[in-house]
């Protein structure tokens, strides 16, 4: 059968109606088929550090701002690409959504076009510049489209191929709650049949779980305990479902947001956000009081969660078939959009959102998940995209006279001339020159090369990130003759690291590490001081 599945921009899903359905004797056809992979030899085959490293956000197209005097406080670097896998029949699957548990990120897979088969990844963030993908699932015939964990449980909507599986009967949309083992996938399911197309989103929350299923779809609750559903309300079109302390808020198509009771599923409030295409997946997220919905060729929309007012609207910068806004996710002060081909915008929460700017995403932005300090986006058929923010984790009390970075992009110090700043800054290049020091509290990533000229120093305390992974032309952070780079806290060198005679490196305290990803090029008489890790074993 095929099913009615196809991607717009992201995903687009083709839904009919939905009722419910919980027989665990069902259970069994799946389990046979589950192929799960713990090999770390054959995971490693499938990250990608080629695009690794620093990477910059441009705010330049913004009335009075210059390309070279774009944002500076939001330092990002992506740590990896995870590769999509690969199933039984040699089908590059695509990353469909993210959901995030502590250190584990679980991301689920599809197939474009009719044939349905899914995948689900487990991936450890645990170590901050080295994620690893410690499980992968393959499950045939079946499109896995949204998860979320929930109290040791992974919950799954999908969309199985009918007539791979007679009990389904003519509805391929199903949930899966997932027993974990300490975090890693498991055949341990149980499973519920809901009479629709596609389940296309999930929620949890501590005592049950929700689905939601489209076009003539319902909302379902499903008890954590019993795995029996437990409520189910009717709506047309349903595409992503968010959960606060005590209200179910679902999105559709067609008919807008509904609020309804989490208990009682009964409905307290509705609105209506703008029309969208048939199908086309969407999401939503909370900030406060704000509903923040994806909206496609519209945007995002900003609503008032309990008067349904619309508070902002953020159009789409340029029109085109693929420039749409998929997906929303907000963290930490911070709302991040996949803008489809545009790539991904940055905005700054308050009164009303502010663009801090966009992030180009090789292919196109299609899903976004933030959790932490970390940013995932899906980007179709290219993978997983891990993007860090590099925030300071430290506050150093010697340095709260300092004020924050407002140099611009390059950073040039001239000779015997003293800088000091604290924060997060994000800048294109740095040189320090003769008898110059710049001293730098909090987190900094710099895109470019970074030079300490002779005598110069850099007193550098919290983090620093510097260059790109393998690049044609390597980045390279030089340190001259009598030149000296003093580390209080992390570096993490992702090109090549050029120590010329007489260049000096000093490390303060008992827990500095240095990581170097590319080349050290060493002189003669360098000076390395101090209790450090090198995790790579470059600077022997």
């Amino acid at each position: 059968m095929k099913k009615n599945l196809y991607l717009f921009s992201f995903l687009a899903l083709s839904l009919l109606i939905s009722c419910d359905d919980n027989n665990d004797d069902k259970n069994n056809q799946l389990l046979e088929t589950i192929t799960i992979t713990a090999d770390q030899n054959t995971l490693n085959k499938r990250l990608d550090y080629t695009n690794a490293g620093v990477i910059s956000i441009e705010n330049g197209s913004l009335t009075g701002k210059s390309a070279d005097n774009t944002v500076t406080s939001f330092p990002l670097v992506q740590i990896a690409e995870i590769k999509p896998p690969v199933d039984a029949n040699g089908k590059t699957l695509q990353a469909s959504h993210v959901a995030v548990n502590g250190n584990y990120a679980y991301v689920s897979y599809i197939t474009r076009g009719d044939v349905y088969s899914g995948a689900i990844d487990v991936i450890d963030v645990s170590d901050p510049y080295k994620p690893k993908l410690v499980t992968s699932a393959l499950i045939p015939n079946t499109d896995i489209t949204s998860l979320t964990y929930s109290n040791g449980n992974l919950i799954i909507g999908a969309a199985k191929d009918v007539d791979k599986d007679p009990l389904l009967g003519s509805n391929p949309a199903i949930v899966f709650n997932m027993t974990l083992n300490s975090g890693l996938l498991t055949n341990q399911l149980t499973t519920n049949y809901l009479e629709s197309r596609v389940t296309t989103d999930v929620a949890s929350n501590p005592t049950n779980y929700f689905a939601v299923t489209g076009d003539n779809g319902s909302l379902f609750k499903i008890s954590n305990s019993t795995k029996a559903v437990t409520g189910k309300t009717a709506m047309a079109d349903l595409r992503s479902i968010a959960l606060t302390t005590d209200k179910v808020v679902t999105l559709s198509g067609t008919k807008g947001v509904n609020i309804y009771n989490q208990s009682t599923l009964t409905l307290q409030k509705s609105f209506t956000t703008s029309t969208d295409v048939s199908g086309a997946k969407r999401t939503m997220d909370i900030d406060g009081t704000k509903l923040l919905v994806s909206e496609g060729a519209n945007g995002l929309g900003v609503y008032d969660i309990n008067s349904g007012s619309k508070l902002q609207t953020i159009a789409i910068s340029a029109s085109g078939e693929d420039n749409v806004t998929n997906a929303v996710s907000v963290n930490d002060g911070y709302a991040f959009l996949a803008n489809g081909a545009l790539g991904l915008n940055v905005y700054q929460s308050g009164t009303q959102l502010s663009l801090l700017g966009s992030v180009g995403i090789a292919g196109s932005s299609n899903y976004v998940k933030s959790s932490g300090n970390y940013i995932y986006v899906a980007s179709g058929t290219g993978g997983l995209k891990i993007i860090k923010m590099e925030k300071p984790s430290t506050t150093f009390a010697s340095c709260s006279s300092y004020g924050l970075y407002n140099q611009g992009r390059d950073l040039i110090l001239n000779s015997n001339e003293t800088k000091s700043y604290q924060g997060a800054t994000s800048i294109n290049s740095a040189i320090v020159n003769s008898g110059a020091v710049l001293t730098h509290c909090g987190a900094i990533s710099v895109l470019n090369n970074l030079t300490l000229n002779s005598n110069g120093t850099f007193n550098m305390r919290g983090s620093l990130s510097h260059g790109k992974y393998q690049q044609s032309s390597p980045t390279e952070l030089i340190i001259n003759d009598k030149a000296l780079l003093q580390i209080e806290g992390s570096v993490v060198i992702w090109g090549d690291l050029r120590l010329n005679s007489g260049a000096k490196i000093n490390f303060i305290g008992n827990d500095s590490s240095i990581t170097i990803y590319g080349k050290v090029i060493k002189g003669s008489n360098v000076t390395i001081t101090g209790t450090y890790r090198d995790t790579e074993n470059k600077l022997k």
